[in-house]
Order: C-alpha cells, then structure tokens, then sequence
C-alpha cells in the first residue's frame, strides 16, 4: 500500500514539475532549433508595441522608443545580414522616425532618417521611394494597429 501511495505522489510531482518546466523548455528547443525564425517572433511583438504605443503617445516618447526598435533591428540584422525582411522593417521604422521628427520640427534629423529609410527600401529594389508615397504608406501600415480595448468597442458598437 504504501508504495502505491509514494508512486501516485511521485507521479503527480512530476506532472506538476512538467507542467511548469515545458513552456520552458520548448522555447529553449524552438530558439535553437530555428533562432531566426524565434527572433521574428519576438521582433513582431516589439513592433506592435512600439507603433501602437506611438499613435497614443507623445511624439518625443514614441521617437525614443522608434531609435531602440531600430537599433534592436540593427542588432538581429548583424546575424541576418540578407534579411531582405529586417532590411524593409528597418527602411520603414527609418520613416516612422521621420515622420515624429516632423511633429517635433527637428527638420535636418527628420530628413536625414527619411533618406536612410529611402536607401534601404530602394536597396531592395523598391521602385517608388518618394517621401509621399513612403509617408502614405507608413501611416496606412500605422492605423492596423490599435489597442486590444479599441478593437473591442468597435466590434461592440458595430454589432448592435
């Protein structure tokens, strides 16, 4: 009898143990089976952050936190340096700046980033890298992403 007590215990412990430890231990096995493919993972989820963050917040707060997305971009693009994908996100981000550059009328850093952004994407073979067409295009890639609470309102009111 007591064995079969000390087993059970035994096997719920090591349940319990498993439970906890396999979130862990999958993401150690994802990052290292595929790492770029765990860094895109978690470089979307920055970027969602950032530039919801920056439709909602001041502008100098949303430039500082544009620079540290773009710097963590630089980073994963050292270990990926043809990521044609990091390459663009880097380009675009490089807009996004400039464009809260404008609003803080830091005009000569607002130009400089927006050429840089423009000397990615056209590295990348983009065909129409105007400042009107980038700035269109990054404040229609700005208004997808929304709060989780304003999504929801709106589902709300358009279902009555």
């Amino acid at each position: 009898m007591r064995r079969v007590i000390a087993l059970s215990i035994f096997a719920l412990l090591g349940c319990i143990a498993g439970y906890f430890a396999a979130p862990v231990l999958s993401m150690w096995a994802a990052q290292s089976a595929d790492p770029v493919m765990f860094a895109g993972g978690i470089i979307a989820n920055y970027k969602s952050s950032v530039v919801c963050d920056c439709n909602d917040r001041p502008a100098s707060q949303g430039g500082r936190e544009l620079s540290e997305y773009i710097s963590s971009l630089q980073k994963h693009r050292a270990n990926s340096p043809n990521s044609k994908l990091l390459a663009q996100e880097v380009g675009l981000a490089y807009v996004r700046l400039s464009i809260l550059e404008k609003k803080l009328d830091q005009q000569p850093r607002a130009d400089e980033d927006f050429k840089r952004g423009q000397a990615e994407l056209a590295a990348l073979g983009w065909k129409d890298v105007s400042e009107s067409h980038l700035t269109s295009l990054v404040t229609r890639l700005n208004s997808e992403y929304k709060r989780a609470d304003q999504t929801s309102k709106a589902v709300a009111a358009t279902a009555r």
